[in-house]
């Protein structure tokens, strides 16, 4: 992957143009929706929102900062611009502004920054506006973006105490799910703000090169499969990486699975960015890191 994807956000607005993680770890319970394992694949932003990933597709929150686009897995989809995106059938996901659920405050932002938004987002477009409600009382706009006659970008916008808009151009089953499933990720997990801390906490440690206290808390088979000083070494290869600043936006869950993308960001040169990856799994009812991937290199307790 070619970190310059991540920094479209430079280019559009929207999508339209320690101390948590050793708490987690004593929380005495899973992050699950029952405190165990999930039932079907999630994001869960830290925007607090969540939503379902369809089959056969994967949630990516590298491309563009804050975002989520979701597509096939095993599809290789171009990255220049936001048309290459949608183009290739991603579906795009973005949080707007919050408007804690205000139905006022949302037939506003709809009618005097969505729509016009949405018009101007393609040369020559028109835009038509759908308001309702979802079964769940949810109220909901959709954007229809028209050019010369055909339908060139579709937005669904979901009025969730922080607002979500969901972004494609294909009227998909995979864009109805997401659509449908979208809500707040601290009602909908008891633990959300753990997943957080889990994440978040681990990424600090990692920044900051914590790794006695980090591999201390990981997975018995990531433990048997590596060791503190091969983190060490992997970690010496990539030490320009410890100096940035970090910033994890969600995470992905399956199963037995919480991943995470850390980005460490070189303001100075955007395109020197880096990404590393976190994986946990159950054991003893605890979340464990499982697998870590540095820029130069991972240790895993998967003997795949």
């Amino acid at each position: 992957m070619k970190f310059k994807k991540i920094w479209l956000v430079v280019l559009v607005v929207v999508l339209l143009a320690a101390g948590g993680f050793w708490l987690f770890q004593r929380s005495g319970g899973g992050v699950g929706q029952s405190g165990g394992k999930f039932s079907r694949n999630y994001y869960i932003s830290f925007d607090n929102y969540y939503y379902e990933i369809p089959k056969k597709k994967t949630a990516d929150d590298q491309i563009v900062a804050g975002a989520q686009f979701v597509y096939s897995l095993g599809t290789t989809i171009k990255t220049n611009s936001l048309d290459d995106l949608y183009n290739d059938g991603a579906i795009g996901i973005q949080p707007l502004i919050p408007l804690n659920g205000d139905n006022g405050a949302f037939d506003a932002y709809i009618n005097t920054v969505a729509k016009p938004g949405a018009a101007n987002s393609v040369e020559g477009g028109e835009a038509t506006l759908t308001m309702a409600e979802r079964k769940d009382g949810v109220k909901t706009a959709e954007l229809l973006v028209q050019k010369d006659g055909k339908i060139v970008r579709r937005q669904f916008i979901v009025n969730l105490p922080q607002a979500v808009a969901i972004v494609t151009k294909d009227d998909s089953e995979a864009y109805k799910l997401i659509g449908a499933t979208i809500g707040r990720a601290s009602d909908k997990f008891s633990n959300y703000e753990d997943i957080k801390s889990l994440a978040v906490s681990s990424a600090v440690m990692v920044k900051n090169q914590m790794f006695d206290v980090l591999f201390e808390q990981t997975h018995p088979d990531l433990k048997a499969a590596s060791s503190v000083d091969e983190i060490k070494r992997i970690a010496e290869r990539s030490k320009d990486l410890f100096g940035l600043e970090t910033k994890v936006y969600g995470v992905k869950v399956v199963d037995n699975e919480i991943t995470a993308s850390v980005i460490f960001f070189d303001s100075k040169k955007p395109e020197n960015s880096k990404i590393v990856n976190l994986s946990f799994r159950l054991s003893d009812n605890h979340w464990r890191l499982f697998t870590l991937r540095l820029p130069n290199g991972l240790v895993t307790g998967s003997l795949e």
